[in-house]
């Protein structure tokens, strides 16, 4: 009689955790449907996409790059403008930088990035106490009422004609900056490594000489177990 009811009381509790089983696979289901959000703290690290390139690429490299292009820059001799104050003191004018184009020579997509990092690097140069950007409507304008493409004004005609539509008030324009983004792939079985990089050209518009910088960035992509693996101990 007591086996029996032993018996029965297991059989009871078998069935009542494969309720409990089943009711949690559902509600884990069901409870992750939708996309969930969260605000990101201030200082928080960017997330790291799984598949391509995202802000943990792009926005350190708009930083370092822009930051070291204005540090040659602001040592260019060739540019001496300044204004009196007064009619006494000299005071030295910003100079002015056209963005031109942003150039997406990477495998991969930039879909609304790429606004993204050209906004970026406005910004980054408009923090600037010697440069100034010119307006990028106004740019964008020049460009299609002169019906010029952005490397057409590698043509030295083209580029006088250009900055002459450009500037205003008898201040020139002193440089135009073209963005291009690169990358290289290399792979390793079922995983790979991508090497990023975003370059800056700064052409100067007087002597047109040209001042470049770059920022790389590698990434690891891992599909494989062992690559997976690989990389949580390296973390």
């Amino acid at each position: 009689m007591n086996t029996s009811k032993t018996e029965n009381r297991q059989q009871t509790m078998k069935i009542l955790r494969i309720f409990i089983f089943l009711g949690f696979v559902i509600l884990l289901i069901f409870g992750c449907r939708g996309t969930q959000a969260r605000l990101m703290r201030s200082g928080e690290s960017d997330n790291i996409g799984s598949d391509r390139a995202g802000a943990e690429v792009y926005n350190p490299m708009v930083r370092e790059s822009v930051g070291k292009l204005l540090a040659r820059a602001a040592n260019d001799p060739t540019i001496q403008q300044v204004t009196f104050n007064n009619s006494v003191m000299q005071v030295p004018l910003k100079r002015k930088v056209c963005f031109i184009s942003l150039e997406n020579a990477s495998v991969e997509e930039l879909g609304d990035f790429k606004e993204h990092i050209k906004t970026a690097i406005l910004e980054k140069v408009s923090e600037s106490d010697q440069f100034e950007i010119v307006s990028d409507r106004a740019v964008t304008a020049g460009l299609r009422t002169l019906s010029l493409r952005p490397d057409a004004l590698f043509i030295e005609e083209n580029m006088r004609m250009f900055i002459g539509a450009m500037g205003r008030d008898g201040t020139p324009v002193d440089y135009l900056l073209f963005a291009k983004i690169t990358s290289g792939t290399t792979e390793i079985n079922r995983d790979m490594q991508r090497d990023y990089k975003l370059s800056l050209e700064l052409v100067n518009t007087q002597t047109f000489t040209q001042i470049i910088e770059s920022m790389p960035m590698r990434k690891e992509y891992n599909r494989s177990v062992k690559g997976k693996i690989g990389n949580w101990f390296k973390k």
